[in-house]
């Protein structure tokens, strides 16, 4: 395909990658095969950041899988091919178990996976998994493998490599084993580099290290780098050109500002309507994409994105499944509509799409408050479980949360977020401090005593596939907390109350009689909101409630949790880690650093004008869906790691990796201060 300009270097660059025309299938039990990628076509530059998009199930690791000859064994591609440098010669010709095929993979072509913890051998250290990974495919001995490994473990900013050569996995944290993974498909100096979701389970700061630090590698090494993700603010910080997938089809492709600022493809503009974003006015409401895509053995021979498709026409149905073509300069989509077609279609449809949501009714009654509240546990060792330290989770936190409104709660990963929330649920005893409900302190309540209050309040859990009982129906499942609190002596009213809920949550309640695996992760979310209402509470505790679902499902979500509130006037305590989210349905935020407060302020204030380094670096880290605007924003690198509550500092809980840090910082914790309307800071030097 000839040279390109870099736009990186502004140097010319040649293609490195070509996979052509890739139709996978699967073979089921009963020999029939089932086609996964339908002629699926990507070119990957020398030097070049390219991004993989869509939702899970649109094939876009499965392309990857399929080029690097990955697949389980009942999966075979069975057209195309996959051509690395110009000699022309197709990687499908090799068998997937060669030693042909092996020196490509791991050698020329990395790939770094989800889970380092699925990827790295639990009983070898570290330094060795990655000294092997360079005998497997560079020429040296032993000696020299493991300076080479050690050079790339600080090079992935291990601190001292040299020390933690012989550590295990399990003594890292996850950022660290991601970036020991980095390191390990570094270390054979591959020419192509694939981040499958790599970044997926980790804290925004840890994924914007990670992530920059494959970008500057990209820019020195000329390495070339595939992001295949479902998030689209990665890909407009990084990618310079995208690839949009959906149901083993690619549906459009461009440089990343066309497919952010002139999107083309229905299903590209949905997924852009979806997500929330964090320079989103606070009225803006979310536009889930309705219904589910196809599964491979569904799918249709015409346009697979029919059926959720707001911009569609009879020929859509009535045309053969759309081939991609040239509808800009450089930009290419696969739809019937023409430009014309599409342009008054897109009129029409974005008048619909562009609701705001009305003002939020917040009364004065205060549902929870929390007064000083300290929780701290206790580590035993040895035989004898020998008290060996005491430490405090979580540290004089305080805050209130009034009717119908949203106090979210950030932090990263060990901060004590969840402590908290299991805390005024009282699953934990605090040690010290308040927890009024209604005004009642329920903290030192013996368990009988807090009957009436739990009922007040529920959880919604993170994970709705490990928190609902795989052996109960779903109608059982909403109906046990109602059996617990005796709500209903009789059951006919207690079945209506069910069919209710099911409707209340936009599920049919024809399907209460299914089990969880039968559903969707979006509908399973859905039933663990309608258990939580079961009670009739009025606060709801929602813990990391979305982050397990896809883009479109997440949009479902949040706008069912913002009619729920509006409609019923709940409170919520919103835990989360995505802090565009957070900013979308929260009237207040509370950011937490190791068991601290570190800034309260309301929503728009905060994101306006963060004052704590911590905040700032947070909100820093957190990817815009607009290529133009992260071109002009920067990001505040944190240094280390966040350190063990056990091992906090005496002082302020971020002085060690504070850029403003000063000797007072290390000898004394500060104390939140009103900076002006409530918006207060734990900071001396801010």
């Amino acid at each position: 395909m000839g040279l390109i300009t870099n736009r990186k270097e502004d140097k010319l660059v040649e293609d490195l990658l070509n996979i052509e025309n890739i139709k996978t299938d699967f073979r089921n039990s009963d020999k029939s095969e089932i086609r996964v990628l339908d002629g699926v076509s990507i070119q990957l530059k020398r030097g070049e950041i390219i991004g993989l998009v869509g939702e899970s199930g649109s094939g876009k690791s499965m392309t990857m899988l399929s080029a690097l000859q990955l697949l389980p064994g009942n999966g075979k591609v069975k057209e195309g091919t996959v051509v690395l440098d110009d000699n022309g010669k197709n990687l499908l010709d090799y068998k997937p178990n060669s030693n042909a095929m092996r020196d490509v993979r791991g050698g020329r072509i990395g790939m770094i996976f989800q889970e380092p913890m699925t990827s790295l051998n639990p009983v070898m250290p570290v330094g060795e998994q990655i000294r092997e990974s360079i005998s497997e495919h560079l020429n040296l001995s032993k000696a020299e493998g493991k300076a080479k490994a050690i050079e790339m473990m600080e090079m992935v900013k291990i601190p001292d490599a040299a020390d933690r050569y012989n550590e295990y996995p399990m003594q890292f944290s996850g950022g660290m084993r991601q970036r020991i993974m980095i390191a390990m498909v570094l270390a054979a100096e591959p020419d192509v580099l694939i981040a499958d979701e790599a970044t997926t389970a980790l804290d925004v700061t840890t994924q914007a290290l990670l992530l920059e630090m494959i970008k500057d590698l990209s820019v020195r090494t000329g390495i070339s780098v595939v992001i295949v993700t479902h998030n689209l603010g990665i890909v407009a910080r990084y990618a310079e050109r995208i690839y949009v997938m959906y149901a083993g089809n690619i549906v459009e492709l461009g440089d990343a500002v066309g497919i952010f600022h002139k999107p083309y493809h229905p299903y590209t503009k949905s997924l852009l309507k979806a997500i929330p974003r964090l320079d989103d006015p606070i009225d803006r409401v979310l536009v889930p994409i309705e219904g589910m895509p196809p599964s491979p053995a569904n799918r249709p021979t015409y346009c697979a994105f029919y059926p959720r498709c707001k911009y569609a026409e009879p020929k859509c149905r009535e045309l053969p499944k759309p081939e991609l073509f040239e509808i800009f300069p450089d930009h290419f989509t696969a739809c019937h509509l023409t430009l014309e077609d599409f342009v008054t279609k897109a009129k029409q449809a974005d008048v619909s799409l562009s609701a705001v949501r009305p003002p939020k009714k917040i009364e004065d009654t205060v549902c929870i408050e929390v007064k000083n509240v300290t929780k701290s546990f206790t580590i035993y060792k040895g035989l004898m479980k020998k008290k060996v330290a005491e430490f405090n989770a979580i540290e004089d936190i305080s805050f209130f949360v009034r009717r119908g409104e949203t106090l979210g709660i950030v932090g990263e990963s060990g901060c004590g977020k969840t402590t908290l929330a299991r805390t005024i649920m009282r699953m934990y005893e605090p040690d010290r401090g308040e927890i009024n409900i209604f005004g009642t302190d329920i903290s030192k309540m013996k368990p009988k005593e807090l009957v009436p209050y739990r009922k007040n309040m529920a959880m919604v859990f993170q994970d709705p596939s490990s928190s609902l009982d795989p052996r109960k129906t779903a109608g059982e499942s909403v109906a046990e907390p109602m059996i617990i609190h005796k709500i209903y002596d009789d059951p006919a009213e207690m079945s209506d109350r069910v069919d209710e809920l099911f409707t209340l949550v936009g599920l049919d309640p024809m399907m209460r009689d299914r089990f969880p695996h039968n559903f969707s992760g979006g509908q399973r979310q859905r039933i663990g909101v309608a258990r939580a209402l079961a009670s009739n509470p009025s606060i709801l505790l929602l813990d990391e409630p979305i982050s397990a679902l896809d883009v479109s499902i997440q949009a479902q979500v949040i706008n069912l949790l913002e009619d729920l509130q509006s409609k019923m006037g709940l409170a919520y305590l919103f835990i989360a880690h995505d802090l565009a989210v957070v900013k979308h349905i929260s009237d207040k935020i509370l950011v937490m650093y190791l068991g601290r407060v570190m800034e309260e302020a309301s929503s728009e204030d905060l994101y306006r004008d963060p004052i704590h380094p911590y905040t700032q670096a947070l909100l820093s880290a957190v990817p815009i869906a607009d290529p133009v605007i992260e071109r002009q924003r920067s990001f505040i690198e944190l240094q280390g790691e966040v350190p063990s509550v056990i091992n906090r500092a005496k002082g302020c809980p971020f002085c060690n990796r504070c850029r403003y840090a000063t000797e007072q910082c290390f000898a004394e914790c500060p104390q939140a201060t009103d900076r002006g309307g409530g918006h207060m800071v734990a900071c001396f030097n801010k």
